[in-house]
């Protein structure tokens, strides 16, 4: 195996391990509250804490998945 091989599948396991790990992330490190809500007034306090943690995981999730596309393509273009 070539070490751009190893290389992009360890990227692919980065981005796969944060995609599904997410929710711990967001817990651990407590992103939910550094997240922005536009229509906080209208929603009540539980909504809005459930509204940044759900953002919160959605911004990991989709970091997650670009990590591993990268990787993905590295994988197929150094085939």
């Amino acid at each position: 195996m070539k070490p751009i091989e190893i290389l992009s599948l360890v990227i692919m396991a980065i981005g796969f391990i944060s995609v599904y790990m997410a929710k711990t992330i967001v817990r651990k490190f407590d992103l939910a509250k550094k997240q922005n809500c536009e229509h906080e007034s209208e929603m009540t306090e539980q909504e809005v804490e459930e509204y940044k943690f759900n953002k919160a995981v959605f911004n990991i999730k989709i970091i997650g998945f670009i990590v591993s596309t990268l990787g993905i393509a590295l994988l197929i273009i150094f085939r």
